[in-house]
């Protein structure tokens, strides 16, 4: 749904974001600045003998007392215990990595701890001469912190358009082995897909199973995850990374949709286009994209890979791995950063308004800990602020296949993957933002229904003022033509409304309600079709909704 100037109305209960036009009629002179969240470094560090590869998250959030816990894959290089590994992943040496679910917690969502569970084994310590400089598992364990029983964890009903309560949480179970759990092994066993209304206590409750509900049906067939439904097509949706092979041309987002969980179709959604980069040094492809769905649309979190494709692959064929045919000989060398967009249609079309650029940029060194950043999670809210965490690894694309046999990337370690994490004010992906002299922005046509105006705007080093206006076309050339364009409604503000009588906003607030002189609400302006105009002074406006103050 876009800003249609026929007719078309925005939904004013909504924040109205800035990463698209969809809220804009017109603007004179402000720049659209996309806003990097901070970065607050490694924060789930890959620091156990059952972690040499690394850790990647899966879920992070908070209990009522405001606490942390997360659910991540624990991965660790064993070169010698992928003979345990079956069919192409046995040959697969590109894939002798090993995993099982970690459990960790935290009381200010920075320093986590890792409880000892004792429920399966794991590497007891590393042998760092067996492969040297590979590190080999040495012995074995239960005292760690594995054995989620659960590899897939979506929260439908914060991230996923869900409301029913029974079917917040979408999971897959984890396959029941009797040794380590190899990483192919685990996205293709057990598919089907299970709803909770809460996190099962694998931990305390044994007749946790009991309370799943069978979803009647698989999860989407490329990786079995689902992440929102969609109303506006009544289906299940996941977006992931592939619906044809990757290598011809390149990588691509599928959008995967069901109406039963049962059958599935698939569609590409989301690929390079002709302003993409496609240089050998440099070709640009989406690796994957994380959508939650918020603010009535969805939200793409989109990791794009900077591919180098002058770096030999490897493969059957290739001088740099030869007589493994199984190694992928499309991963590419490359850095990875993360980009943002939006969906307004279910995940079908995705606005590039905004993800030309890098939303979270890569580390610039060789070694840098965020030398690719992929695999993020939806923002967790605490306080003002949005937290994300946000998988890092340090070193390029295609150093993390590496094996005695072939020849690495590094030839002096493994690339390790690590969680971090990234703060930014709730809702602060891109601002409208003017300079030092006043600049108005219009919305498009809006029908009020609430009594209260905010704003997420940062005016702390200058003013916003907002006027109303009735977006009824306005009489011009004597009375002779009616217009509809924009920019005439400031000089037609209703009484009570303008920016005069707006009171000047100087803060810098995620939530900032606009007041009019006398107290005057929006309750008199309640089912008409209305305009707002923002006046802005050096200040960066974020977005804006109407609500009603008891609600």
């Amino acid at each position: 749904m876009a800003v249609d100037r026929q007719g078309v109305l925005i939904q004013s209960n909504h924040w109205q974001l800035f990463l698209d036009d969809y809220a804009v009629a017109r603007t004179t002179g402000f720049d659209r600045v996309l806003h990097h969240p901070h970065a607050r470094g490694i924060v789930i560090p890959a620091d156990r003998p059952w972690e040499t590869t690394g850790v990647a998250p899966i879920l992070v959030d908070r209990r009522e007392d405001g606490s942390f816990f997360a659910y991540y894959s624990a991965m660790w290089w064993d070169c010698d215990g992928a003979a345990t590994l079956s069919g192409g992943f046995k040959q697969d040496r590109a894939h002798h990595i090993f995993h099982r679910i970690g459990y960790a917690t935290s009381e200010d969502g920075i320093h986590w701890h890792k409880p000892n569970l004792g429920l399966v084994d794991a590497p007891a310590g590393v042998d760092w001469q067996k492969h040297a400089p590979f590190p080999s598992p040495a012995g074995t364990t239960r005292e760690n912190n594995l054995g989620v029983p659960f590899v897939v964890i979506a929260d439908l009903g914060r991230y996923g358009n869900i409301a029913d309560p029974a079917r917040r949480y979408a999971l897959r179970l984890a396959p029941d082995h009797s040794g380590p759990a190899g990483v192919g092994a685990s996205w293709t066993s057990a598919p089907r897909g299970y709803f909770a209304s809460d996190l099962p206590d694998f931990l305390n409750d044994p007749h946790w199973r009991e309370k799943l509900v069978d979803s009647g049906g698989q999860f989407n067939p490329r990786r079995h995850l689902v992440h929102f439904w969609d109303g506006l097509h009544d289906e299940w949706v996941a977006l992931e990374q592939g619906v044809v092979p990757h290598w011809l041309p390149s990588r691509e987002i599928g959008r995967f949709a069901s109406k039963d969980l049962i059958g599935w179709t698939s569609q590409s959604v989301l690929y390079p286009d002709a302003a993409d980069s496609h240089t050998p040094q440099c070709y640009d492809e989406p690796m994957s994209l994380t959508p939650f769905c918020a603010e009535g649309v969805v939200f793409g979190l989109l990791s794009w890979f900077h591919s180098d494709r002058t770096h030999p692959d490897g493969g059957p064929n290739s001088e740099a791995s030869p007589g493994h045919p199984h190694l992928w000989p499309w991963c590419r060398k490359g850095t990875n950063e993360m980009r943002i967009t939006l969906s307004r249609d279910g995940g079908i079309t995705w606005d590039r308004t905004v993800s030309r650029q890098a939303w979270i940029p890569h580390g610039t060194e060789q070694d840098s800990d965020d030398r690719l950043v992929i695999g993020p999670l939806p923002p967790v809210r605490v306080g003002d602020e949005d937290w994300f965490y946000v998988g890092v690894i340090d070193g390029d694309h295609l150093a993390t296949r590496n094996t005695p046999e072939q020849l690495p990337y590094y030839h002096n370690r493994t690339a390790r993957h690590q969680i971090a994490l990234y703060v930014q004010k709730h809702h602060r992906y891109v601002s409208l933002t003017a300079r030092n002299q006043p600049e108005v922005l219009i919305t498009g046509t809006i029908v009020v229904n609430g009594d209260t105006l905010q704003l997420n705007a940062d005016a702390s080093r200058g003013e916003v003022r907002v006027g109303i206006a009735l977006a009824d076309p306005v009489s011009t050339y004597d009375g002779t033509t009616l217009s509809t364009a924009p920019h005439l409604l400031q000089h037609h503000l209703l009484p009570g409304f303008t920016f005069d009588d707006c009171v000047p906003i100087y803060a810098n607030s995620v939530e900032q309600t606009v007041q009019f002189k006398d107290g005057r609400d929006l309750n008199p302006l309640r089912g008409k079709t209305v305009c707002l105009l923002f006046r802005v002074v050096d200040a960066d406006l974020y977005g804006f909704r109407i609500v009603t103050s008891d609600e």
